[in-house]
């Protein structure tokens, strides 16, 4: 392993197994005082934890975004409804609308300049 260590966990895990095996291959040769095998272990068992943590977590916001998303477009729909409704049953030029939030359109003015009604 000539390269750097990585900093991102998926290369840095397969780094971690690498060296686990050089360990492994070479234990009579080589036993280091610190780290020590069992520090290596430690360290490869806490980073799949922690990734796996965070795939769970990811999966998590997943769902839960694709439930606010269903429940936007539900609330949509219904405001949709309802607007119409309200439109439909006061029209558009009643000033009564207004207390549903929505705006009325102004009335109509006539060619020659006097109000249409």
């Amino acid at each position: 392993m000539a390269k750097l260590i990585s900093t991102k966990p998926a290369i840095l895990l397969e780094q971690l197994r690498q060296l686990k095996a050089g360990l492994v291959k070479y234990t009579i040769e080589y036993t280091p005082a610190s780290p020590s095998e069992a520090d290596l272990d430690g360290a490869i068992t806490a980073l799949e934890g922690a990734t796996q943590s965070k795939q769970n977590a990811a999966g998590a916001a997943e769902a839960a975004t694709q439930a606010l998303y269903t429940a936007r477009d539900s609330a949509v729909d219904v405001a949709r409804r309802m607007r119409d409704a309200v439109y439909a049953h006061f029209g558009k030029r009643d000033a009564r609308i207004v207390e549903f939030g929505m705006d009325t359109l102004p009335s109509r003015v006539n060619r020659n300049g006097s109000d249409g009604g």
